[in-house]
């Protein structure tokens, strides 16, 4: 898929309230269908506890798209923005808005003496893959993980 130029300037405003949340929901949906609201909220309470912050994209007061992030500092690379999902209205895809967030993402980091931004995506998730390497990422190695019990989306 050929991305396409925005027609009009995504406004970008980091989600402050539980309404913002609420109203990133069903974006966030496309992304984790899986994930029902009270999981979500729940989810929601204590990742912006722990520093995680969501930015929402809008055109024209209407949301598009969403990007959270969350900083960490950790011994291999120091000071890291780690971009935890990046997600574009499936009516506003190809329009350059998840570039958009991602360069906001990245002059927030910058802004906030942060060097190195990382992410991963899932095994398929070709768009994804496109949509970073186009904004510059390289791949530098492998995401392992542990399911330590069975996971009941309603139990965190």
């Amino acid at each position: 898929m050929t991305t396409t130029p925005a027609k009009y300037p995504l406004e970008i405003r980091e989600a402050r309230s539980d309404a913002d949340y609420h109203l990133a929901y069903p974006i966030i949906r496309q992304l984790f269908p899986q994930l029902d609201m009270q999981t979500y909220a729940r989810r929601v309470f204590v990742a912006r506890a722990t520093g995680y912050r969501m930015f929402m994209g809008e055109v024209d007061k209407q949301l598009v798209g969403l990007i959270g992030v969350i900083a960490n500092h950790n011994l291999h690379d120091g000071y890291v923005t780690y971009i935890e999902h990046v997600v574009v209205d499936k009516k506003a895809r190809g329009h350059g808005y998840g570039s958009q967030l991602i360069k906001f993402a990245e002059d927030r980091a910058l802004e906030e003496g942060c060097q190195l931004i990382e992410l991963d995506t899932d095994i398929g998730a070709d768009s994804a893959t496109r949509l970073y390497e186009n904004a510059g990422y390289e791949k530098s190695g492998d995401y392992y993980f542990k399911r330590l019990r069975e996971e009941n989306i309603g139990s965190d």
